[in-house]
C-alpha cells in the first residue's frame, strides 16, 4: 500500500467509507439525519485517514475563523507569557485558536491589516504605547478587541491587575523587615502600570513617615539594559532596600548588585512582583507578589468571546484583578545599618 502524499480530504473520506461527499459533510458537522452505520463508517474512515478539517475552507464557507489574535509588545516579559498561556487555554476550551503577534511600534498599521482580513474575528491588545498612541491603534480596527494589562480611560473592556496593590505588599515587607530608605526601581513612568506600581510604593512609605522623594526613584522601564545605571543611582542615595516594578528587572537588578560587590540581601534587599520560573532561579531567590497573570490571559479571551458573540458573558466594565500572596524567600532580610 503506497503511502499518502497529501492530507486527506472529504472526498478522500468519503471514497473509503462508500458515501458522497455531502454526506460527510454533514456528519462530521452534526447536520442532518445521517444513519447510525453510516455515520459510523464515516468516523472510521475519518480517523483511519487521519482527517482534519481545513480552518481556512471553514472560514471561506461560514465566514468565521474561530481564530483570535493577541498582540503584546515584549515576548520575554513573564508577565506576558503567563497571559499567553491562561489566553490560550481559554480560547481552545471554546472552540478557538489563539495567534500570538509580538508587536513594537506598527500597532495602527498592523491593526487596519487585521481589519481587512476575515480569518481575525477579534484581537486582545497589550501595548507599553501611551495613551493616545494606544486610542489611534485601537481605532484603526473594526473588530472586537479586549485591552489586556491596563486601563484606558473611557475604554470599558479592559482586564489588568491592581498593581498598586501588589506594590504595597511588597513595600510593607520591606517596612515590617525594618527598612527605611527603600528606593523604587521604576517601571515606565507616565504609563498605566508604572504609574500604579510607583503610587503604591509613595502610599506606603508615606503612612510609614519614610522619605518618598523623587531621588529615591529610578526608571528604568522593561528593558533591562537600563537597570545596572537605575541600581547604581540608588545605592549612590544609601538606600538598603530596592522595590523593583518587574521580576525581570529585579532579577536584573540583582545581578547588577552582585557585579558591583554588594550583597543580598546582606547590604541591600530586593522585593519585587509576579512569580515565575525566573525568580526561583537566580541566588538568591526573590521575594515576590505573586500576580495572576494567567488568569488576566483567561479572562481578556472571556470577555472578548463575550463581544465576538454579543452575548456580554465576558462582562461590560474594567476589570482590575486583585494580586496574590507575598511569596517569601531569601532576597529580603533586615538591614544591617540604619
Amino acid at each position: 500500500m503506497t503511502e499518502r502524499k497529501h492530507p486527506a480530504t472529504l472526498r478522500d473520506v468519503a471514497a473509503a467509507a462508500g458515501v458522497d461527499v455531502s454526506t460527510v459533510s454533514r456528519t462530521l458537522q452534526s447536520k442532518g439525519r445521517v444513519g447510525e452505520d453510516t455515520r459510523a463508517r464515516i468516523l472510521e474512515a475519518a480517523e483511519r485517514l487521519n482527517y482534519q478539517s481545513n480552518p481556512i475552507a471553514r472560514a471561506l464557507k461560514t465566514a468565521r475563523s474561530s481564530t483570535i489574535l493577541m498582540m503584546v509588545p515584549q515576548i520575554e516579559n513573564p508577565i506576558f507569557a503567563s497571559a499567553i498561556i491562561g489566553a490560550e487555554a481559554e480560547a481552545r476550551a471554546a472552540g478557538y485558536s489563539l495567534l500570538v503577534c509580538y508587536e513594537q511600534s506598527d500597532g495602527p498599521e498592523l491593526m487596519t491589516e487585521i481589519s481587512r482580513s476575515s480569518l481575525i474575528e477579534g484581537v486582545v491588545v497589550a501595548s507599553f504605547d501611551e495613551d493616545g498612541r494606544l486610542r489611534n491603534t485601537m481605532s484603526s480596527t473594526d473588530r472586537p478587541h479586549v485591552i489586556l494589562n491596563r486601563h484606558l480611560p473611557g475604554e470599558q473592556n479592559c482586564v489588568a491587575i491592581d498593581t498598586r496593590l501588589a506594590a504595597r505588599i511588597g513595600v510593607a515587607h520591606l517596612i515590617e523587615n525594618g527598612h527605611r530608605r527603600i528606593g523604587h526601581l521604576a517601571g515606565r513612568l507616565g504609563r498605566f502600570n508604572g504609574e500604579m506600581r510607583r503610587s503604591g510604593w509613595r502610599e506606603t512609605m508615606a503612612e510609614a513617615g519614610l522619605d518618598h522623594g523623587d531621588d529615591l526613584v529610578a526608571e528604568a522601564g522593561y528593558s533591562p539594559e537600563l537597570v545596572p545605571d537605575a541600581v547604581d543611582r540608588l545605592v549612590a542615595r544609601g538606600v538598603t532596600a530596592i522595590h523593583a516594578a518587574t521580576l525581570l528587572t529585579a532579577v536584573t537588578a540583582i545581578a547588577r548588585l552582585h557585579e558591583i560587590g554588594t550583597s543580598v540581601p546582606g547590604e541591600i534587599s530586593v522585593v519585587t512582583m509576579h512569580d515565575d520560573l525566573l525568580a526561583r532561579v537566580v541566588y538568591p531567590q526573590v521575594t515576590t507578589v505573586a500576580l495572576p497573570s494567567d488568569e488576566m490571559g483567561r479572562v481578556a479571551v472571556r470577555r472578548l468571546l463575550g463581544l465576538i458573540r454579543q452575548d456580554g458573558s465576558g462582562g461590560r466594565s474594567p476589570v482590575l484583578l486583585p494580586p496574590g500572596q507575598l511569596i517569601i524567600r531569601g532576597s529580603v532580610a533586615p538591614p544591617t545599618q540604619d
